[in-house]
Protein backbone atom coordinates (compact mmCIF):
# COMPACT_ATOMS: atom_id res chain seq x y z
CA UNK A 1 0.00 0.00 0.00
CA UNK A 2 1.35 3.38 -0.90
CA UNK A 3 0.80 6.25 1.40
CA UNK A 4 2.34 9.35 1.70
CA UNK A 5 0.61 11.28 4.77
CA UNK A 6 2.44 14.69 2.81
CA UNK A 7 1.60 14.74 -0.79
CA UNK A 8 -1.49 12.14 -0.69
CA UNK A 9 -5.23 13.40 -0.78
CA UNK A 10 -7.04 10.56 -2.23
CA UNK A 11 -6.78 6.69 -1.64
CA UNK A 12 -7.42 4.68 -5.29
CA UNK A 13 -9.05 1.33 -3.85
CA UNK A 14 -7.73 -2.14 -5.92
CA UNK A 15 -9.73 -5.18 -5.29
CA UNK A 16 -8.33 -8.36 -5.94
CA UNK A 17 -5.67 -6.34 -8.20
CA UNK A 18 -8.95 -4.22 -9.77
CA UNK A 19 -9.63 -0.89 -9.04
CA UNK A 20 -13.37 0.17 -7.68
CA UNK A 21 -13.37 3.26 -7.24
CA UNK A 22 -11.63 6.29 -5.06
CA UNK A 23 -12.01 7.76 -1.61
CA UNK A 24 -11.17 10.89 0.74
CA UNK A 25 -10.45 8.54 3.54
CA UNK A 26 -8.87 4.97 4.19
CA UNK A 27 -12.00 4.23 6.53
CA UNK A 28 -14.16 4.53 3.70
CA UNK A 29 -12.88 2.17 1.70
CA UNK A 30 -12.80 0.02 4.90
CA UNK A 31 -16.17 0.79 4.99
CA UNK A 32 -17.84 -0.37 1.61
CA UNK A 33 -15.30 -3.38 1.24
CA UNK A 34 -17.19 -4.41 4.54
CA UNK A 35 -20.91 -3.55 3.30
CA UNK A 36 -20.15 -5.22 0.00
CA UNK A 37 -19.39 -8.58 2.10
CA UNK A 38 -22.67 -8.15 3.76
CA UNK A 39 -24.65 -7.62 0.76
CA UNK A 40 -23.19 -11.30 -0.37
CA UNK A 41 -24.35 -13.08 2.57
CA UNK A 42 -27.78 -11.82 3.44
CA UNK A 43 -30.57 -13.90 2.60
CA UNK A 44 -28.42 -17.61 3.03
CA UNK A 45 -27.54 -19.28 5.91
CA UNK A 46 -24.71 -20.47 4.40
CA UNK A 47 -21.02 -19.26 5.70
CA UNK A 48 -18.96 -17.80 2.51
CA UNK A 49 -15.02 -17.88 2.74
CA UNK A 50 -13.94 -15.18 -0.31
CA UNK A 51 -10.40 -14.33 -1.00
CA UNK A 52 -11.01 -10.71 -0.53
CA UNK A 53 -7.48 -9.08 -0.68
CA UNK A 54 -7.66 -4.98 -0.60
CA UNK A 55 -4.62 -2.40 -1.77
CA UNK A 56 -5.05 1.61 -1.08
CA UNK A 57 -3.01 3.45 -3.27
CA UNK A 58 -2.15 7.09 -2.12
CA UNK A 59 -2.57 9.94 -4.96
CA UNK A 60 -2.42 13.61 -5.27
CA UNK A 61 -4.94 15.26 -6.83
CA UNK A 62 -5.38 19.30 -7.00
CA UNK A 63 -9.08 19.19 -8.12
CA UNK A 64 -10.95 16.05 -8.57
CA UNK A 65 -13.65 13.97 -6.71
CA UNK A 66 -14.51 11.11 -4.66
CA UNK A 67 -16.24 8.02 -6.38
CA UNK A 68 -20.13 7.58 -4.90
CA UNK A 69 -19.85 4.76 -2.39
CA UNK A 70 -22.70 2.92 -3.52
CA UNK A 71 -20.87 2.65 -6.64
CA UNK A 72 -17.97 1.45 -5.01
CA UNK A 73 -19.94 -0.87 -3.19
CA UNK A 74 -21.39 -2.14 -6.57
CA UNK A 75 -18.37 -2.87 -8.07
CA UNK A 76 -16.68 -4.48 -5.08
CA UNK A 77 -20.17 -7.03 -5.38
CA UNK A 78 -19.71 -7.72 -8.49
CA UNK A 79 -15.63 -8.84 -7.97
CA UNK A 80 -16.59 -10.68 -4.79
CA UNK A 81 -18.49 -14.17 -6.44
CA UNK A 82 -15.36 -14.85 -8.72
CA UNK A 83 -13.21 -15.00 -5.42
CA UNK A 84 -15.39 -17.36 -3.52
CA UNK A 85 -13.17 -20.17 -1.80
CA UNK A 86 -15.36 -22.53 -0.36
CA UNK A 87 -18.98 -22.25 1.25
CA UNK A 88 -20.42 -24.21 4.23
CA UNK A 89 -23.62 -24.66 4.60
CA UNK A 90 -25.83 -24.93 7.98
CA UNK A 91 -27.06 -28.23 8.79
CA UNK A 92 -27.70 -30.30 11.80
CA UNK A 93 -25.66 -33.22 12.69
CA UNK A 94 -27.51 -36.07 13.97
CA UNK A 95 -25.63 -38.19 16.74
CA UNK A 96 -26.75 -41.68 17.94
CA UNK A 97 -24.16 -42.97 19.94
CA UNK A 98 -20.70 -43.16 17.53
CA UNK A 99 -22.57 -42.85 14.23
CA UNK A 100 -23.33 -39.07 13.03
CA UNK A 101 -24.98 -38.30 9.94
CA UNK A 102 -25.13 -34.47 8.94
CA UNK A 103 -28.90 -33.21 7.25
CA UNK A 104 -29.87 -29.92 5.46
CA UNK A 105 -32.67 -29.17 8.16
CA UNK A 106 -34.16 -29.85 11.18
CA UNK A 107 -37.31 -31.21 9.81
CA UNK A 108 -35.16 -33.33 7.79
CA UNK A 109 -33.73 -34.88 11.38
CA UNK A 110 -37.09 -34.90 12.75
CA UNK A 111 -38.17 -37.00 9.78
CA UNK A 112 -35.31 -39.80 10.01
CA UNK A 113 -36.36 -40.22 13.34
CA UNK A 114 -40.07 -40.05 12.68
CA UNK A 115 -39.20 -43.15 9.71
CA UNK A 116 -37.58 -45.21 12.22
CA UNK A 117 -40.80 -44.91 14.69
CA UNK A 118 -43.37 -45.87 12.25
CA UNK A 119 -41.59 -49.09 11.32
CA UNK A 120 -42.96 -50.55 14.98
CA UNK A 121 -46.20 -47.83 14.58
CA UNK A 122 -48.49 -49.28 12.44
CA UNK A 123 -50.83 -47.19 13.60
CA UNK A 124 -49.16 -43.88 13.84
CA UNK A 125 -49.85 -43.29 17.39
CA UNK A 126 -46.21 -41.55 18.20
CA UNK A 127 -44.58 -39.11 17.60
CA UNK A 128 -40.79 -37.64 17.44
CA UNK A 129 -40.54 -34.81 19.50
CA UNK A 130 -37.50 -32.74 19.61
CA UNK A 131 -36.41 -30.56 22.97
CA UNK A 132 -33.37 -28.99 24.61
CA UNK A 133 -31.14 -31.51 25.78
CA UNK A 134 -30.60 -29.54 29.73
CA UNK A 135 -28.27 -31.99 30.73
CA UNK A 136 -25.55 -29.68 27.86
CA UNK A 137 -24.55 -26.62 28.60
CA UNK A 138 -24.16 -25.72 24.98
CA UNK A 139 -27.69 -25.46 22.58
CA UNK A 140 -28.03 -29.12 22.04
CA UNK A 141 -31.30 -30.83 20.92
CA UNK A 142 -32.25 -34.64 21.77
CA UNK A 143 -35.45 -36.69 21.15
CA UNK A 144 -38.01 -38.54 23.00
CA UNK A 145 -41.14 -40.50 21.38
CA UNK A 146 -44.59 -39.13 23.03
CA UNK A 147 -48.00 -40.26 22.10
CA UNK A 148 -50.09 -38.55 19.67
CA UNK A 149 -52.04 -35.83 21.04
CA UNK A 150 -51.28 -37.44 24.56
CA UNK A 151 -51.01 -35.67 27.78
CA UNK A 152 -49.85 -36.38 30.97
CA UNK A 153 -52.58 -36.93 33.64
CA UNK A 154 -51.92 -34.68 36.94
CA UNK A 155 -51.74 -36.98 39.81
CA UNK A 156 -54.05 -36.47 42.55
CA UNK A 157 -53.50 -36.99 46.46
CA UNK A 158 -55.91 -39.91 47.09
CA UNK A 159 -55.48 -39.08 50.70
CA UNK A 160 -56.31 -35.30 50.57
CA UNK A 161 -59.50 -36.34 47.84
CA UNK A 162 -61.23 -38.02 50.96
CA UNK A 163 -59.72 -41.46 50.37
CA UNK A 164 -59.24 -43.45 53.39
CA UNK A 165 -56.33 -45.80 54.57
CA UNK A 166 -59.22 -48.88 54.85
CA UNK A 167 -60.30 -48.28 51.19
CA UNK A 168 -56.48 -48.59 50.57
CA UNK A 169 -56.40 -51.78 52.50
CA UNK A 170 -59.23 -52.92 50.67
CA UNK A 171 -57.83 -52.72 46.72
CA UNK A 172 -55.50 -55.15 46.46
CA UNK A 173 -53.31 -55.48 43.26
CA UNK A 174 -52.96 -59.05 42.79
CA UNK A 175 -56.75 -60.11 44.02
CA UNK A 176 -57.97 -57.03 41.14
CA UNK A 177 -56.03 -58.79 38.72
CA UNK A 178 -57.52 -61.88 39.48
CA UNK A 179 -61.03 -60.68 38.98
CA UNK A 180 -60.46 -59.39 35.67
CA UNK A 181 -61.18 -61.46 32.85
CA UNK A 182 -59.14 -61.52 29.38
CA UNK A 183 -61.99 -59.25 27.97
CA UNK A 184 -61.46 -56.67 30.53
CA UNK A 185 -57.68 -55.61 29.22
CA UNK A 186 -57.07 -52.76 26.87
CA UNK A 187 -54.71 -54.05 24.28
CA UNK A 188 -52.20 -52.73 22.23
CA UNK A 189 -49.11 -50.38 22.31
CA UNK A 190 -48.92 -48.46 25.06
CA UNK A 191 -45.48 -46.96 25.02
CA UNK A 192 -42.58 -46.54 23.19
CA UNK A 193 -39.04 -45.03 23.13
CA UNK A 194 -35.36 -44.40 22.09
CA UNK A 195 -33.17 -46.06 24.12
CA UNK A 196 -30.04 -45.08 22.60
CA UNK A 197 -28.52 -41.42 23.39
CA UNK A 198 -30.08 -38.88 20.67
CA UNK A 199 -27.54 -35.69 20.39
CA UNK A 200 -28.87 -33.12 17.21
CA UNK A 201 -26.71 -29.85 16.73
CA UNK A 202 -26.45 -27.03 14.89
CA UNK A 203 -22.89 -27.00 12.57
CA UNK A 204 -21.63 -26.11 8.65
CA UNK A 205 -19.98 -28.14 6.59
CA UNK A 206 -19.55 -28.29 2.81
CA UNK A 207 -22.17 -29.53 0.83
CA UNK A 208 -20.65 -32.82 -0.32
CA UNK A 209 -20.02 -33.99 3.55
CA UNK A 210 -24.52 -33.53 3.85
CA UNK A 211 -26.34 -36.32 3.40
CA UNK A 212 -29.91 -37.03 1.87
CA UNK A 213 -32.83 -37.89 4.07
CA UNK A 214 -32.72 -41.41 1.97
CA UNK A 215 -29.17 -42.18 2.82
CA UNK A 216 -29.73 -41.63 6.77
CA UNK A 217 -33.13 -43.03 7.29
CA UNK A 218 -31.54 -46.64 5.15
CA UNK A 219 -28.47 -46.35 7.89
CA UNK A 220 -30.25 -45.40 10.69
CA UNK A 221 -32.88 -48.26 10.02
CA UNK A 222 -31.59 -51.26 8.13
CA UNK A 223 -29.37 -53.90 9.85
CA UNK A 224 -25.88 -53.75 10.34
CA UNK A 225 -23.07 -55.77 11.75
CA UNK A 226 -22.07 -54.50 14.63
CA UNK A 227 -20.62 -55.58 17.51
CA UNK A 228 -22.83 -56.14 21.23
CA UNK A 229 -21.85 -57.09 24.30
CA UNK A 230 -23.91 -60.51 25.34
CA UNK A 231 -23.19 -61.23 29.43
CA UNK A 232 -23.59 -64.72 30.32
CA UNK A 233 -26.08 -66.41 32.13
CA UNK A 234 -26.14 -69.16 34.21
CA UNK A 235 -26.34 -72.02 32.50
CA UNK A 236 -24.73 -70.90 29.04
CA UNK A 237 -22.66 -72.61 27.14
CA UNK A 238 -20.55 -71.31 23.74
CA UNK A 239 -22.88 -73.63 21.63
CA UNK A 240 -26.10 -72.46 23.23
CA UNK A 241 -24.94 -68.65 22.99
CA UNK A 242 -24.31 -69.47 19.52
CA UNK A 243 -27.76 -70.86 18.54
CA UNK A 244 -29.41 -67.82 20.14
CA UNK A 245 -27.59 -65.48 19.02
CA UNK A 246 -27.39 -67.04 15.40
CA UNK A 247 -23.51 -66.75 15.49
CA UNK A 248 -21.27 -69.09 14.24
CA UNK A 249 -19.29 -70.82 16.76
CA UNK A 250 -15.83 -70.37 15.77
CA UNK A 251 -16.90 -66.73 14.89
CA UNK A 252 -17.57 -66.11 18.92
CA UNK A 253 -15.01 -67.92 19.34
CA UNK A 254 -11.99 -65.59 16.75
CA UNK A 255 -13.86 -62.49 18.05
CA UNK A 256 -12.81 -62.90 21.89
CA UNK A 257 -9.40 -63.64 22.57
CA UNK A 258 -10.06 -65.25 25.76
CA UNK A 259 -11.99 -68.23 24.07
CA UNK A 260 -9.64 -70.87 22.85
CA UNK A 261 -12.23 -73.04 20.94
CA UNK A 262 -15.23 -74.61 21.94
CA UNK A 263 -14.17 -76.44 25.27
CA UNK A 264 -13.30 -72.80 26.55
CA UNK A 265 -14.50 -72.32 29.94
CA UNK A 266 -17.00 -69.30 30.72
CA UNK A 267 -18.32 -67.72 33.41
CA UNK A 268 -21.28 -66.17 35.37
CA UNK A 269 -21.40 -62.05 34.16
CA UNK A 270 -18.40 -62.58 31.89
CA UNK A 271 -18.57 -60.40 28.93
CA UNK A 272 -18.21 -61.66 25.54
CA UNK A 273 -18.34 -59.10 22.53
CA UNK A 274 -20.79 -60.77 19.18
CA UNK A 275 -21.01 -59.15 16.31
CA UNK A 276 -24.67 -59.39 15.01
CA UNK A 277 -26.73 -57.76 12.50
CA UNK A 278 -27.69 -54.44 14.45
CA UNK A 279 -29.87 -51.01 13.20
CA UNK A 280 -28.09 -47.73 14.68
CA UNK A 281 -31.03 -46.45 16.43
CA UNK A 282 -32.78 -48.94 18.99
CA UNK A 283 -36.07 -47.94 19.43
CA UNK A 284 -38.19 -49.93 22.36
CA UNK A 285 -41.97 -50.54 22.69
CA UNK A 286 -44.31 -52.25 25.12
CA UNK A 287 -47.55 -53.95 24.14
CA UNK A 288 -50.41 -55.40 26.26
CA UNK A 289 -50.95 -58.36 24.11
CA UNK A 290 -53.01 -61.80 24.58
CA UNK A 291 -51.81 -64.63 23.13
CA UNK A 292 -52.91 -68.91 23.22
CA UNK A 293 -49.88 -70.21 23.18
CA UNK A 294 -46.90 -73.19 23.93
CA UNK A 295 -44.45 -71.84 26.98
CA UNK A 296 -41.68 -73.64 28.12
CA UNK A 297 -40.90 -73.93 32.25
CA UNK A 298 -37.98 -71.97 33.63
CA UNK A 299 -34.97 -74.93 33.69
CA UNK A 300 -33.73 -76.24 37.33
CA UNK A 301 -30.46 -76.61 37.82
CA UNK A 302 -29.13 -78.85 40.73
CA UNK A 303 -25.24 -77.76 41.55
CA UNK A 304 -23.00 -80.67 42.04
CA UNK A 305 -20.01 -79.19 43.69
CA UNK A 306 -17.68 -81.89 42.85
CA UNK A 307 -17.80 -81.89 39.23
CA UNK A 308 -16.31 -79.01 36.67
CA UNK A 309 -18.40 -76.32 35.15
CA UNK A 310 -17.67 -78.16 31.75
CA UNK A 311 -19.95 -81.11 32.93
CA UNK A 312 -23.38 -80.80 32.72
CA UNK A 313 -25.96 -83.92 32.44
CA UNK A 314 -30.08 -83.53 31.54
CA UNK A 315 -31.77 -85.36 34.39
CA UNK A 316 -35.41 -84.37 33.29
CA UNK A 317 -36.02 -83.74 29.33
CA UNK A 318 -38.49 -80.32 29.60
CA UNK A 319 -42.29 -80.77 28.02
CA UNK A 320 -43.77 -77.55 26.83
CA UNK A 321 -47.04 -76.58 28.28
CA UNK A 322 -50.07 -74.32 26.93
CA UNK A 323 -51.79 -71.24 28.23
CA UNK A 324 -53.96 -68.54 28.06
CA UNK A 325 -52.48 -64.86 28.72
CA UNK A 326 -52.31 -61.60 28.98
CA UNK A 327 -49.01 -60.01 28.95
CA UNK A 328 -47.18 -56.27 28.84
CA UNK A 329 -44.23 -57.47 26.25
CA UNK A 330 -41.24 -55.15 25.74
CA UNK A 331 -39.80 -55.40 22.36
CA UNK A 332 -36.18 -53.77 21.44
CA UNK A 333 -36.49 -53.15 17.19
CA UNK A 334 -38.95 -55.97 16.77
CA UNK A 335 -37.51 -58.57 18.96
CA UNK A 336 -38.99 -59.33 22.50
CA UNK A 337 -36.82 -57.89 25.08
CA UNK A 338 -38.99 -58.79 28.48
CA UNK A 339 -42.17 -60.24 29.01
CA UNK A 340 -44.76 -59.22 32.21
CA UNK A 341 -47.71 -61.43 32.66
CA UNK A 342 -50.62 -60.01 33.55
CA UNK A 343 -53.00 -62.96 33.77
CA UNK A 344 -53.00 -66.67 32.34
CA UNK A 345 -54.54 -69.73 32.36
CA UNK A 346 -52.96 -72.71 32.16
CA UNK A 347 -54.60 -75.28 29.86
CA UNK A 348 -51.22 -77.79 30.39
CA UNK A 349 -49.17 -77.63 32.72
CA UNK A 350 -45.07 -77.29 31.03
CA UNK A 351 -42.78 -79.97 32.59
CA UNK A 352 -39.59 -78.21 33.15
CA UNK A 353 -36.24 -79.23 32.06
CA UNK A 354 -33.67 -80.58 35.04
CA UNK A 355 -30.12 -80.23 34.40
CA UNK A 356 -27.28 -81.40 37.19
CA UNK A 357 -24.17 -79.07 36.54
CA UNK A 358 -20.78 -78.76 37.73
CA UNK A 359 -19.35 -75.54 40.13
CA UNK A 360 -16.03 -75.93 40.39
CA UNK A 361 -13.70 -74.64 38.00
CA UNK A 362 -11.99 -76.64 35.88
CA UNK A 363 -7.63 -75.74 35.80
CA UNK A 364 -6.02 -73.95 33.42
CA UNK A 365 -3.03 -74.60 31.40
CA UNK A 366 0.17 -72.55 30.50
CA UNK A 367 3.04 -72.64 28.44
CA UNK A 368 5.52 -74.98 29.94
CA UNK A 369 8.62 -73.04 29.34
CA UNK A 370 9.57 -69.39 28.82
CA UNK A 371 11.03 -68.52 25.07
CA UNK A 372 12.16 -71.28 23.07
CA UNK A 373 10.91 -71.21 18.77
CA UNK A 374 8.19 -73.03 17.76
CA UNK A 375 9.70 -75.63 15.39
CA UNK A 376 6.69 -78.46 14.66
CA UNK A 377 3.09 -78.26 15.21
CA UNK A 378 0.44 -80.69 16.02
CA UNK A 379 -0.58 -83.15 13.34
CA UNK A 380 0.75 -84.16 9.73
CA UNK A 381 4.85 -83.69 9.02
CA UNK A 382 6.30 -84.70 5.90
CA UNK A 383 9.70 -84.65 7.12
CA UNK A 384 11.30 -87.13 9.33
CA UNK A 385 9.63 -89.92 7.17
CA UNK A 386 6.51 -88.18 7.44
CA UNK A 387 3.23 -89.18 10.16
CA UNK A 388 1.14 -88.00 12.45
CA UNK A 389 3.01 -85.31 15.03
CA UNK A 390 1.29 -86.46 18.17
CA UNK A 391 2.23 -82.89 19.85
CA UNK A 392 4.15 -79.33 19.58
CA UNK A 393 8.19 -78.90 20.12
CA UNK A 394 10.16 -76.08 21.24
CA UNK A 395 13.69 -75.95 20.30
CA UNK A 396 15.26 -74.54 23.23
CA UNK A 397 19.21 -74.80 24.44
CA UNK A 398 19.50 -78.03 27.34
CA UNK A 399 19.50 -77.25 30.37
CA UNK A 400 16.03 -74.57 29.70
CA UNK A 401 13.84 -75.19 33.24
CA UNK A 402 10.29 -76.99 32.33
CA UNK A 403 7.76 -75.99 33.65
CA UNK A 404 4.04 -77.94 35.04
CA UNK A 405 1.23 -76.89 32.50
CA UNK A 406 -1.19 -77.27 35.08
CA UNK A 407 -1.24 -78.32 38.84
CA UNK A 408 -1.66 -82.18 39.04
CA UNK A 409 0.16 -85.68 40.10
CA UNK A 410 3.22 -86.93 38.58
CA UNK A 411 2.26 -90.71 36.72
CA UNK A 412 5.71 -91.50 35.32
CA UNK A 413 9.31 -89.55 35.40
CA UNK A 414 12.08 -91.87 34.12
CA UNK A 415 13.18 -93.59 30.54
CA UNK A 416 10.87 -94.34 27.37
CA UNK A 417 13.48 -94.67 24.82
CA UNK A 418 11.58 -92.67 22.24
CA UNK A 419 10.41 -89.58 24.56
CA UNK A 420 14.28 -89.89 26.08
CA UNK A 421 13.56 -88.58 29.77
CA UNK A 422 10.36 -87.75 30.13
CA UNK A 423 7.46 -86.27 32.70
CA UNK A 424 3.51 -87.37 32.31
CA UNK A 425 1.05 -85.60 34.66
CA UNK A 426 -1.80 -86.60 35.12
CA UNK A 427 -4.55 -83.74 36.14
CA UNK A 428 -7.69 -83.13 38.18
CA UNK A 429 -9.80 -82.63 35.43
CA UNK A 430 -8.91 -85.81 33.23
CA UNK A 431 -6.12 -84.66 31.22
CA UNK A 432 -2.53 -85.44 30.64
CA UNK A 433 0.20 -83.07 29.73
CA UNK A 434 3.34 -84.81 28.58
CA UNK A 435 7.12 -83.45 28.70
CA UNK A 436 9.64 -85.40 26.58
CA UNK A 437 13.51 -85.32 25.45
CA UNK A 438 14.95 -83.92 29.05
CA UNK A 439 18.41 -83.99 30.27
CA UNK A 440 17.32 -83.76 33.84
CA UNK A 441 14.22 -84.67 35.90
CA UNK A 442 13.33 -82.58 38.66
CA UNK A 443 10.13 -84.99 40.20
CA UNK A 444 9.17 -88.63 41.03
CA UNK A 445 6.60 -90.75 40.55
CA UNK A 446 3.28 -90.02 42.93
CA UNK A 447 4.53 -86.51 43.63
CA UNK A 448 1.85 -83.41 43.41
CA UNK A 449 2.82 -80.24 41.31
CA UNK A 450 1.42 -76.88 41.20
CA UNK A 451 0.95 -74.90 37.72
CA UNK A 452 4.06 -73.66 37.22
CA UNK A 453 6.21 -76.05 39.34
CA UNK A 454 9.78 -76.75 37.99
CA UNK A 455 10.09 -80.50 36.81
CA UNK A 456 12.72 -80.78 34.21
CA UNK A 457 15.58 -79.30 32.61
CA UNK A 458 15.12 -79.96 28.38
CA UNK A 459 17.85 -82.05 26.58
CA UNK A 460 18.31 -83.86 24.02
CA UNK A 461 17.69 -87.14 24.88
CA UNK A 462 15.22 -89.68 23.12
CA UNK A 463 14.72 -90.03 19.06
CA UNK A 464 15.49 -86.67 19.19
CA UNK A 465 17.44 -84.48 16.31
CA UNK A 466 18.46 -81.36 18.37
CA UNK A 467 17.90 -79.60 21.76
CA UNK A 468 13.83 -79.01 21.99
CA UNK A 469 10.83 -80.39 24.72
CA UNK A 470 8.53 -82.05 22.86
CA UNK A 471 4.88 -81.11 24.75
CA UNK A 472 1.77 -83.03 24.84
CA UNK A 473 -1.72 -82.93 26.19
CA UNK A 474 -4.26 -86.40 25.77
CA UNK A 475 -7.92 -86.30 26.77
CA UNK A 476 -8.74 -89.91 27.80
CA UNK A 477 -5.19 -91.20 26.11
CA UNK A 478 -5.78 -89.51 22.79
CA UNK A 479 -3.33 -86.51 21.92
CA UNK A 480 -5.00 -83.17 20.91
CA UNK A 481 -3.53 -80.05 19.68
CA UNK A 482 -1.82 -78.13 22.91
CA UNK A 483 -2.63 -75.10 21.59
CA UNK A 484 -6.42 -75.62 22.27
CA UNK A 485 -5.69 -75.08 25.97
CA UNK A 486 -1.96 -73.34 26.13
CA UNK A 487 -1.01 -69.88 24.06
CA UNK A 488 1.89 -70.15 21.71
Amino acid sequence: MSDDKEVSNFYNIYVNDTYVGTVKEKQTAHRCLQIAKEAIAEGTRDITYMDANMRLEGIHVIAGSATRRDEIVENIKALLPQSIQKTLQRCYMLKINDYMVALSSIDEVEYVLQQAVDMYDGDSDFDVSLKRDTQRAFNVLTAEVIGAGMQEEESVDRTTAGFTSLEDELFNEDSYKEELSFADFDLGMKSMEFVDKIEIAECYLQADEISSVEEAVRYVTEEQNRDVIYKVQSGDTLGEIAMSTGVPLEDIIAMNDELKNENSVIHIDQELVISMPRPSLTISYTATEYREEEYDAEIIYVDNDSWYTTKKVTLQEPSAGFRKAVSNITYHNGEVYETEILKQEILMEAVPKIVERGTKIPPTYIKPLYGGRLSSTFGYRSFRGGGNHYGVDWACPTGTTIYASSGGTVTRAGWSSSYGYCVYIKHPDGLETRYAHNSKLLVSVGQSVNQGQAIAYSGNTGDSSGPHLHFEIRVNGTPVNPFNYVPR
